[in-house]
């Protein structure tokens, strides 16, 4: 081992040391919304909306190694809840009919992050990539689909060190969408509800998302 790979990681060792943040956020996530489709057989146009949602994410990471002042990178763990709510309806010649619809995704997710620091001012922009394996659930006019999906998002943020004396606490703000996804497909045939939503598939699954919480490190 030459010197200058010793020098390296006696000063790396310290600065790898044990150090775990938690934090909690709420999401405000926006699901793909059903495309007006004519649907052969019943003669329905069906719609559907799906308003901003609600839900929790909770996460925690511990740092794997840190680069001078500047530079941090990290592994984490976290379970998140999405939920969103919205009006599917069909029209007929005569009536609208309007059911409730709701989409809802929750499960695990495993990420890794790195954090670039601005010296002396306690703000650190954020990158990172989140694996999330969820279970998907989307119910729709009395009819329920549901499958286990897992999709990797990209996570962009930023985060404040609040100036508190003793606690290591800050406030947090992201943007984060999944690098691949479904998509909602047109049918040209079917004869209800049951066979276009089969048919749609997972295509109603959150697309994009901000988030907003507050953290503690430790």
């Amino acid at each position: 081992m030459s010197f200058r790979v010793l020098i390296f990681w006696i000063v790396a060792l310290p600065l790898a040391a044990q150090a775990w943040d938690v934090r909690v956020e709420v999401p405000f996530a926006k699901g793909q919304s059903l495309p007006q489709v004519l649907l052969s057989g019943t003669g329905d146009v069906v719609s559907g909306e799906l308003d901003t949602s609600k839900g929790a994410i909770l996460s925690v990471s511990h740092r794997i190694i840190r680069m001078g002042p500047i530079l941090k990178f990290e592994w984490g763990l976290e379970f998140a809840q999405l939920i969103s709510d919205g009006q599917l309806q069909q029209q007929t010649a005569t009536t609208l009919q309007k059911s409730d619809t709701k989409l809802k995704q929750y499960g695990a997710g495993l990420g890794v992050n790195a954090q670039f620091w601005i010296p002396f001012v306690g703000v650190a922009a954020e990158m990172g990539l989140i694996e999330r394996f969820h279970r998907y659930q989307y119910e729709a006019g009395g009819f329920i689909q549901d499958r286990d999906i897992a999709r990797t998002w990209l996570r962009v943020g930023a985060r404040w060190q609040l100036p508190l004396p003793v606690l290591k606490l800050y406030v947090a703000a992201s943007y984060q969408e999944p690098l691949s996804k479904d998509r909602p497909v047109r049918v040209n045939s079917g004869t209800d509800l049951s066979n276009y939503l089969t048919a749609q598939g997972a295509g109603q699954e959150f697309q994009r998302m901000w988030t907003f919480g507050v953290g503690v490190r430790f």
